[in-house]
């Protein structure tokens, strides 16, 4: 089996999450006696994560997932545990190991980052736990929504349609690489991958077409559809068209979508098939 790449590049940020977060926990353990009594120490902790980087050893799932599960078994009762699932469910997936992977995120929920929620979701959805894999992506949109609600700079409106809602996001500080001004994100009633729709003025495909046209162009919208497995651009619409005026087409595309929403496909030998880019499905302003 060819080694996926997609997880080596993350790793080193959750780890180092868990380094700090190892150190906060050893200053905040330094006042409780019963620390002193812990059949598993600080410094195993520390071991397991300086493994996660080990300049001796090659990063790979493999890797990843062999270190941590030993972990976990030598110390289920530090505070590390829910961190150290994560991570290992993370690499399960990568490994197509959907039974495995599934047990180490019910370890770890609940979790806060979209990466490993739409890990999970997919590794619950190739592990026959249907329910629980759309039951974490509701409670995904729940928390991202409530986020969003408490923004200053964001507006949201919510729209019940068939199949599913569409949640309708203006932002006021346009996203400075991407140039985000607006987003429809439609997530299924029942199981399916969320979507999006997106109005934005990415400078770079700007810049790009600009070179490309050797003059300057007028200003206009890029109109885009993020799907779990890729993106496609609906064209380009002229600036003087506003986002209220568009807002009719763009429920309308996603209202089909939730007809048809797209879901994890069961493939042989117990392959995940997880979402490409899922930052891309759900717009933030943080």
């Amino acid at each position: 089996m060819e080694i996926k790449k997609r997880f080596t590049k993350r790793v080193c940020r959750y780890a180092g999450a868990i380094i700090t977060a190892a150190v906060t926990t050893y200053v905040g353990m330094m006042g409780f006696a019963r620390a002193e009594a812990q059949a598993c120490s600080l410094n195993q902790a520390i071991s397991w994560q300086l493994a996660l980087s080990d300049p001796e050893s090659e990063q790979t799932p493999e890797h990843i997932l062999s270190v941590t599960e030993a972990f976990l078994a030598a110390c289920p009762d530090r505070p590390e545990i829910a961190d150290a699932s994560r991570i290992a469910g993370i690499a399960a997936v990568d490994l197509d190991l959907p039974d495995r992977a599934a047990a180490h995120f019910r370890a770890a929920l609940p979790m806060r980052d979209h990466f490993a929620n739409f890990y999970a979701i997919a590794a619950f959805a190739s592990a026959q736990e249907a329910p629980t894999a759309w039951t974490l992506r509701d409670d995904m949109i729940a928390r991202w929504h409530n986020r969003l609600e408490r923004h200053s700079d964001v507006s949201v409106a919510v729209e019940a349609v068939d199949s599913g809602t569409i949640y309708q996001l203006s932002f006021a500080d346009p996203d400075a690489i991407r140039g985000l001004s607006a987003a429809w994100v439609a997530v299924p009633a029942g199981a399916g991958w969320p979507a999006t729709l997106t109005f934005s003025r990415d400078p770079v495909r700007l810049g790009l077409r600009k070179i490309r046209a050797a003059r300057d162009e007028a200003d206009f919208w890029y109109v885009d559809l993020h799907r779990c497995r890729g993106r496609r651009s609906l064209g380009r619409i002229t600036t003087r068209l506003s986002v209220t005026e568009f807002d009719a087409a763009a429920t309308a595309s996603l209202t089909a979508y939730l007809a048809n929403p797209d879901v994890p496909i069961a493939q042989a030998d117990d392959l995940i098939q997880t979402c490409v880019l899922p930052g891309r499905l759900l717009p933030d302003a943080s």
